[in-house]
């Protein structure tokens, strides 16, 4: 597999799965119980991975784009910004919900099987991290979501195609 396919499913899988983990919350889906927190716990550890993955391939090689040569000076200046921003926010995001799930006062499991922290933790720093959980997901929301209108712009404003880069070769048809 090359890189650059390994980077394709990297960001489709990562973008299905912070979709799902956005739209489908602990405390959107109450009635399921416990089986929601296991649900959500076991898809961020799924997203964990792949985040492992994304870390791994930038600190070996760095950023895989490079702005285009279309591309307006703050642009060219903003396109690394806000990959690294990203590259950053994401393992951030991840271990602040790790560390949350390590401070609850209730066992957490993945997908309800898989033991992820025993529930030792304490109420308040448990709220605490679970406040700064949010923060910081709602923040990787914010920079996803200037990165899509970013490469929407670069596609259909500058016309530069920005959007075949990652989508699959299937999809260029329609692009």
């Amino acid at each position: 597999m090359t890189r650059r396919t390994t980077l394709k499913a990297l960001h489709w899988l990562s973008f299905l799965l912070i979709a799902y983990l956005g739209l489908v919350e602990p405390q959107d889906v109450e009635g399921l119980g416990g089986a929601a927190l296991a649900t959500h716990a076991g898809m961020g550890t799924l997203l964990a991975l792949l985040t492992t993955g994304w870390i791994t391939m930038y600190l070996r090689k760095g950023l895989a784009s490079r702005p285009g040569p279309k591309l307006p000076a703050w642009a060219k200046w903003a396109h690394p910004v806000l990959h690294k921003v990203m590259m950053w926010g994401l393992p951030a995001m991840v271990l602040s919900g790790a560390l949350a799930g390590f401070a609850a006062p209730y066992a957490i499991s993945a997908f309800g099987v898989i033991p992820l922290f025993p529930g030792i933790g304490a109420e308040g720093i448990h709220d605490l991290l679970t406040n700064l959980h949010e923060v910081a997901f709602n923040g990787l929301l914010i920079a996803l979501g200037a990165h899509v209108a970013f490469h929407l712009w670069r596609h259909y404003g500058l016309r530069d195609n920005a959007l075949r880069i990652m989508a699959p070769k299937a999809l260029h048809k329609y692009l």
